[in-house]
C-alpha cells in the first residue's frame, strides 16, 4: 500500500477512498508482559509482577489517512483496508 492508492474497508463493499498519508509503525507493540493464569486454589503472590515477555497477536501496524469519496478523510488501521487499485 502506498500514497494515492484507491482502497476500500475489508468487511464492508460501499466505500471508496484514496490512500493520503501512511504513518509507520503508529499502533501496537511487538512484545507484551503477560501472565499465566493460575489454578483455582493456587496462591497468587504479586499480581503485579509479569511472569513473562510474549509476542503479541496484532503486532505493529500502520495508521492510514483515507479520503473517502462519499464521507471525508478519515484515519483507519492498515489491517482494516483492502487495495483495490495500486497508483503508479
Amino acid at each position: 500500500m502506498k500514497v494515492g492508492d484507491l482502497v476500500k474497508l475489508k468487511h464492508d463493499a460501499t466505500p471508496f477512498g484514496f490512500v493520503l498519508k501512511i504513518d509507520k509503525d503508529f499502533y501496537g507493540a511487538r512484545q507484551a508482559f503477560k501472565s499465566n493464569p493460575k489454578p483455582r486454589g493456587q496462591a497468587i503472590l504479586d499480581r503485579r509482577k509479569p511472569d513473562f515477555l510474549a509476542p503479541t497477536t496484532e503486532g505493529i501496524q500502520d495508521r492510514v489517512l483515507v479520503d473517502w469519496i462519499q464521507h471525508g478523510a478519515e484515519y483507519v488501521s492498515a489491517n482494516q483496508l483492502e487495495v483495490i487499485s495500486e497508483s503508479r
